[in-house]
């Protein structure tokens, strides 16, 4: 299970950029939301954000074949999220004189840009391959079905 050091000089560099990445938008996500959103949210969002965040980055690091194209689709709404609250904030910032802005546009952009940047490693075809030959499909090993009579 935490084999991790032996199997992470086994992987591509691109598998590698993408976990970096990946691990990168995560934790800026949450710097993000435990610096500006969590205080009036429920107890139950806050589990579910460190649930799902922490969930995604452990099967992808674990190379489960179903967790590359899950967080692919997490993946782009976090982009397209991240990406309209830095715009958000950079008009803020430059046409109202808001300099209180500044940090959350940077952290808005840095989780955009490395979510961005591990959409672009999860979608190259080395890393698909990768992820396909982790773990080989159930009905490989059956036999073929019997001939119709």
């Amino acid at each position: 299970m935490f084999s991790m050091p032996s199997k992470w000089d086994e992987m591509p560099l691109s598998v590698r950029n993408a976990i970096i990445s990946l691990v990168i938008g995560w934790a800026s996500h949450f710097a993000f939301y435990f610096g500006y959103m969590a205080e009036g949210q429920p107890e139950r969002i806050t589990y579910l954000q460190l649930g799902v965040g922490i969930g995604i980055c452990y099967c992808v690091i674990a190379i489960k074949k179903w967790a590359r194209r899950l967080c692919l689709y997490f993946n782009i709404g976090m982009v397209v999220l991240y990406a309209w609250a830095a715009v958000i904030f950079g008009w803020s910032a430059l046409i109202f004189g808001q300099t209180d802005k500044i940090s959350p546009l940077i952290l808005t952009a840095v989780t955009a840009i490395s979510f961005g940047v591990s959409l672009y490693f999860l979608l190259k075809r080395e890393v698909a391959q990768f992820f396909s030959a982790a773990e080989p499909d159930g009905d490989q090993g059956e036999s073929p079905p019997p001939p119709a009579l």
